[in-house]
C-alpha cells in the first residue's frame, strides 16, 4: 500500500518546485516502497535512464498507462526490473518487435503498470529525476492526466539532472540505445608492410538519438572534443544524431564506466567480446596473425548483437 504521509510533491500555489543540484533524489519514492523493499540508488539511476531510452509515458482516453518494451531476447531484464521495483507485470507480445524500416522481425516483451498506487511510486521516481527534454515534457503531460484521473494536484519537478560517470543513468541508457561494433579494416599487414591485409580491427561505439544535447552531454562527461572519428552527425534516413566514438582512450574510459556500472540486457554478451576485442589490441597482440585471427573471429560474434 503506498504511505500517504508523504505531501512535499502535492502544491497548491500553482508554482513547480525546482530541483537545483544535478544529483537524483530518491526521498520521495522512498516514502512509497513496496513492504520489505530496500531502496537501490543504482539500480534507480539505471532503471531511469533505460526508462528514457526504451520506455513510454501513455496517455490514452484520458487515462494514464506506462510501458517499456523490448525484444522478446531481453525479456529477463524486465523480469529483473519487476523484481527490483516490487510491483508491475510483464507480457509477451507476439509479432510486434520491428526493424530501423518498421518490418517485423520478432516477439515483444513489455513491462507495464496497473493501479493508482504504483502509478503514483512511477510519479515519485520520475519527477524531477528525468534528463531528456522529451521525456520531460512526456511526463509532465502524463502527469496532469494522472491529476485529472485520480483528482490529485502534483506539480512538475523542474531538473537540472545531466549523465555523470557517477550514477548509473548512462549504463541504463546504453542498455537502452548504444551499441558495441567491430569491423576489419584494409591496412598494412603487422608482419609485412609490403603486404595489404584485410583485417586491421577497429572497434567503435555510438548511439543514435533524436536529440542532439543529449549525446553532447555525454561528450562532454567523457572528456571528448569532436574531431576525426569521434563525431555527433545527422542520419537524415534514420533522422536522428549518431554519437560516435572509436578513440582508443575514450573506449577505456566507457569500459571503467561499465565495469563499475555493468549492463543488464544482452548488450552486456557484446559488450563482454568488445572488452575481449580492447583487451587483445591493449597488449599488442593485433600486430600478429595469431592475434588478428582472435579479433576476427570475436568481431564476427560482437556483430551478431547488433
Amino acid at each position: 500500500m503506498v504511505n500517504q504521509q508523504v505531501t512535499s510533491l502535492n502544491h497548491k500555489d500553482g508554482t513547480s518546485e525546482t530541483a537545483c543540484d544535478i544529483t537524483f533524489k530518491f526521498d520521495n519514492y522512498l516514502n512509497q516502497l513496496v513492504l520489505h523493499k530496500k531502496i537501490n540508488k543504482i539500480f534507480l539511476e539505471w532503471f531511469i535512464g533505460f526508462f528514457e531510452g526504451k520506455g513510454s509515458f501513455i496517455v490514452l482516453k484520458n487515462k494514464v498507462y506506462f510501458n517499456i518494451s523490448v525484444s522478446i531476447k531481453d525479456i529477463q531484464v524486465l523480469y529483473y526490473i519487476r523484481k527490483e521495483l516490487g510491483f508491475g507485470k510483464v507480457k509477451i507480445n507476439k509479432g510486434l518487435y520491428t526493424d530501423d524500416k518498421g518490418v517485423c522481425i520478432g516477439d515483444t516483451a513489455s513491462f507495464y503498470v496497473t493501479s493508482f498506487n504504483n502509478f503514483y511510486r512511477l510519479v515519485t521516481l520520475f519527477n524531477g529525476n528525468l534528463c531528456i527534454v522529451s521525456k520531460k515534457e512526456e511526463f509532465k503531460n502524463w502527469l496532469n492526466v494522472f491529476n485529472n484521473q485520480y483528482s490529485k494536484e502534483i506539480l512538475t519537478i523542474d531538473s537540472t539532472i545531466k549523465p555523470s560517470l557517477t550514477t548509473g543513468w548512462l549504463s541504463g541508457y546504453i542498455d537502452a540505445k548504444g551499441n558495441f561494433t567491430g569491423r576489419n579494416i584494409l591496412g598494412i599487414s603487422p608482419e609485412n608492410s609490403n603486404i595489404f591485409s584485410s583485417r586491421i580491427p577497429y572497434l567503435s561505439f555510438f548511439i543514435m538519438e533524436r536529440e542532439f544535447y543529449i549525446l553532447n552531454a555525454v561528450f562532454e562527461i567523457l572528456g571528448i572534443r569532436e574531431r576525426g572519428s569521434n563525431k555527433i552527425k545527422y542520419n537524415k534516413y534514420k533522422e536522428g544524431w549518431i554519437l560516435n566514438i572509436s578513440s582508443f582512450n575514450k573506449i577505456k574510459l566507457i569500459i571503467n564506466y561499465l565495469k563499475r556500472y555493468p549492463l543488464k540486457t544482452n548488450k552486456s554478451l557484446a559488450f563482454t567480446k568488445w572488452c575481449k576485442i580492447s583487451k587483445i589490441m591493449l597488449n599488442k597482440e593485433h600486430l600478429n596473425e595469431i592475434g588478428l585471427n582472435k579479433i576476427y573471429l570475436l568481431t564476427k560474434e560482437l556483430n551478431k548483437y547488433l
